[in-house]
C-alpha cells in the first residue's frame, strides 16, 4: 500500500473511457459484496459511463487512476440537472473507492475536482444520494464536506408492483381455469 503522500502525487482524475468498464465494473461489485449496495449490471454497460449532455441533463463519469500503473482505484458519476426554472443542481453518484484505497483521501480528491466541474456547469448546489441505512460513519464523512442532510426520499419500485400485479392476474387466471376444468368435470361425471 503506498503512502499518503506518494499516492497522491500518483494520483490522475480523468474521464471514463470504455477500456475501463472492467475495472469499474470490479469496484462496483466489490461495493454491492462488502456494503450490500445496489448494482445492476444490465445497467452499467461498457458505454454507461461515457459522456451525456441533453437539454437538461449533463453527465461524466471520472475515474481515478494510478499514473504508476494506470489501474483504476476509483470513480464517480456526476451530472448536473436543470430544474423547471432553469437551476441546475449537481449529482455525486456511484461513489465508488476500491477498498485497498479508502482512507488514504482518493475519495476526496475526487470529490473536489467533481465539486469544480458542477461548479463549472452552474450548478448552485450539489447532493449526494445514500442509500437508507448507510453507516452514520458515511454520513459524518459528507458533511465533514460541508453536505447537511436536507430531505428523506420515499420510493415506490413501480415495475415490482406491476409484476406482482400481473403475477396475481396469472394466478387467478389459472384458478379461474381451474374451476372451469373442476366444475366441467363433476358435470360430466355426474351424467
Amino acid at each position: 500500500m503506498q503512502n499518503l503522500e506518494n499516492i497522491t502525487k500518483d494520483i490522475r482524475i480523468r474521464n471514463y473511457k470504455i477500456s475501463d468498464y472492467q475495472d469499474t465494473l470490479e469496484i462496483l461489485k466489490d461495493l454491492h459484496e462488502t456494503y450490500g449496495l445496489t448494482l445492476n449490471k444490465k445497467q452499467w454497460t461498457k458505454s454507461s459511463g461515457l459522456r451525456q449532455f441533453k437539454p437538461n441533463l449533463k453527465r461524466i463519469t471520472l475515474v481515478v487512476e494510478l499514473k504508476s500503473t494506470g489501474k483504476v482505484i476509483g470513480m464517480g458519476v456526476i451530472e448536473s440537472l436543470k430544474n423547471v426554472y432553469g437551476e441546475s443542481t449537481g449529482y455525486l453518484n456511484n461513489w465508488a473507492i476500491r477498498k485497498e484505497n479508502i482512507g488514504q483521501h482518493v475519495g476526496k480528491m475526487l470529490a473536489d475536482n467533481a465539486i469544480e466541474i458542477l461548479k463549472s456547469w452552474g450548478c448552485k448546489s450539489i447532493r449526494i444520494n445514500l442509500g437508507y441505512g448507510v453507516p452514520e460513519k458515511l454520513i459524518n464523512v459528507f458533511g465533514h464536506a460541508g453536505f447537511k442532510p436536507i430531505m428523506i426520499v420515499l420510493e415506490k419500485n413501480v415495475e415490482e408492483t406491476d409484476k406482482d400485479e400481473e403475477k396475481n392476474k396469472k394466478l387467478k387466471n389459472q384458478d379461474s381455469l381451474d374451476k372451469k376444468y373442476h366444475d366441467h368435470k363433476l358435470i360430466t361425471s355426474n351424467r
